[in-house]
């Protein structure tokens, strides 16, 4: 079944989309152009199937996850064909219920066994496609792939019961500083429970964050680094810290996240500014 046979002709005048035959200047958009460019570029999985789940068009990021030289190779093969059986059935009855009730499955946590026991995970959603008397003929699906950050995630919780017995904070980022895991103590130091904390840029707490960028390059170059750097508290006051980073790797060894430890210096300095009080 053909379901971009038909061509969606705009033209572009003035940075803004018209029908065409709005004006003189016209220039045509082949529909399937901008779709191929989606599927050759986009990091994503994005499929297109039948109502039996056979694949019609995958995006070269998904045929290149499904071990395929191209995405040709997929067309009319299923799950069945890539991944171990319990991944494939259940897919497959996901697209069933949603072939039969007409309701898309939006953002679910999925784990991709390949045949291999090679393990991924995404986050999945599948829509039903409907022909122009609005029967259901297919299904769209994209998903995007999240192993790197479920990894950073499992690794958090599993040290999570350790780290909630030091005093020093500690905070997990992924390699771009956003916070994924903080403990009590990183949390109190900085003013913020620690719900609020996740998903937050880490830079926005720091004095200087420039500094805190180099110290974060010479990390990911060395494996770690350490330096004294003033933090921000929630109501903008700043105070005084040790800071160690430390480059946190997956099974392969790539650089996958840093964790941030931080000791407060405030009380330190104000125990050896009163000793040098009674020393005067």
């Amino acid at each position: 079944m053909k379901f971009f046979k038909n061509l969606y002709k705009v033209k572009i005048r003035d940075g803004k989309v018209k029908k065409k035959g709005f004006g003189d200047a016209e220039e045509f958009i082949d529909e399937s152009k901008l779709l191929h460019a989606l599927m050759d570029y986009i990091p994503d999985s994005v499929y297109f199937k039948d109502t039996s789940s056979r694949f019609i068009m995958v995006s070269k990021a998904h045929a290149e996850r499904m071990g395929l030289k191209s995405p040709d190779e997929a067309k009319g093969k299923t799950d069945f064909d890539f991944y171990d059986e319990r991944f494939a059935r259940e897919a497959y009855r996901d697209e069933r219920r949603i072939i039969e009730t007409g309701k898309p499955l939006v953002n679910k946590f999925e784990r991709v066994i390949a045949k291999d026991g090679k393990t991924r995970w995404v986050l999945a959603t599948k829509a039903p496609i409907r022909d122009k008397d609005g029967k259901i003929i297919g299904i769209v699906g994209i998903s995007r792939d999240i192993t790197r950050e479920m990894e950073i995630y499992r690794r958090a919780r599993f040290l999570s019961s350790i780290v909630e017995q030091v005093s020093e904070g500690i905070a997990v980022t992924d390699i771009d500083g956003k916070i994924i895991f903080v403990n009590s103590a990183w949390a109190e130091m900085h003013g913020y429970d620690v719900n609020e904390l996740v998903g937050m840029e880490i830079h926005n707490l720091y004095s200087e964050p420039e500094v805190a960028r180099r110290f974060e390059r010479e990390t990911i170059e060395s494996g770690s680094a350490k330096g004294r750097i003033s933090h921000l508290r929630r109501d903008g006051r700043s105070f005084p810290t040790l800071t160690m980073w430390s480059l946190i790797r997956d099974n392969e060894g790539k650089a996958i996240g840093i964790a941030v430890i931080t000791k407060d210096l405030i009380d330190i300095i104000r125990v050896l500014r009163e000793i040098r009080t009674l020393g005067s």
